[in-house]
């Protein structure tokens, strides 16, 4: 009876850390640490690609720093924040910046990076997901 205890006890422990959840690659934080730019965003049936960059107007991208720092770039703003990452791809990014007048392209992305809270990554790509699986779709810069 014994001998089947730790076994038994081993597997439960494994099936319990591998848990449910989107699919990702990530085993820490330092495989999402880096500077990400925005490419899309999918909202119900809609997928808007990123725009042309204008004169006076930025790429969206974010760079996860390590100990849980967030800076970032919006279309006219610089913004800066803390994330933190948790089991199942749970992820809360917080934080704030500057304020000047958005595209529309930045003001979808301000408007949905508050509702963010889950995240999944495979290779050289970043999905964060808001408000019932509406995504954020970034490709790895550096």
């Amino acid at each position: 009876m014994k001998a089947l205890i730790i076994p038994t006890a081993s597997l439960l422990f494994f099936s319990l850390l591998t848990g449910c959840g989107k699919t990702t690659t990530i085993s820490s934080n330092v495989e999402l640490t880096g500077k990400w730019q925005l490419e899309s965003i999918v909202q119900e049936d809609d997928t808007i690609s990123k725009p042309a960059t204008s004169k006076g107007v930025m790429d969206i991208g974010l760079n996860f720093k390590e100990k849980g720092e967030l800076e970032g770039t919006t279309s006219t703003n610089i913004l800066t924040g803390f994330y933190e990452t948790a089991q199942q791809n749970t992820i809360q990014i917080g934080g704030g910046g500057t304020e000047r007048a958005e595209t529309s392209w930045g003001n979808l992305f301000v408007n949905a990076l508050p509702s963010v809270n889950l995240y999944d990554l495979k290779a050289n790509r970043l999905v964060l997901y808001y408000e019932d699986n509406k995504q954020l779709i970034f490709s790895r810069v550096q």
